[in-house]
């Protein structure tokens, strides 16, 4: 579930509330005032793991084409083996 950022008018406290993207968080969770949260502008973030490791486009496309030439290597070993 995503998790959004408010202020709260009333308090002036920050908070993180989780909820659907079509819904809006309407009660502030430190002083329980209704109507008062103002959702804030935040960074994009996601729950997975830190240790994924990142891959250069080039790696990314070496493997691309590694796979597509075994790939076309079967095949041509299909068609041949079918004559």
């Amino acid at each position: 579930m995503p998790r959004y950022e408010y202020t709260c008018r009333a308090c002036g406290e920050d908070a993180v509330i989780s909820h659907l993207s079509d819904e809006t968080a309407e009660v502030c969770p430190q002083c329980e005032a209704i109507g008062q949260l103002t959702r804030m502008v935040s960074t994009f973030s996601t729950s997975a793991p830190k240790r994924s490791v990142k891959k250069k486009v080039g790696e990314i496309t070496e493997e691309f084409i590694d796979t597509a030439r075994g790939e076309l290597k079967r095949q041509k070993s299909d068609l041949d083996t079918k004559r």
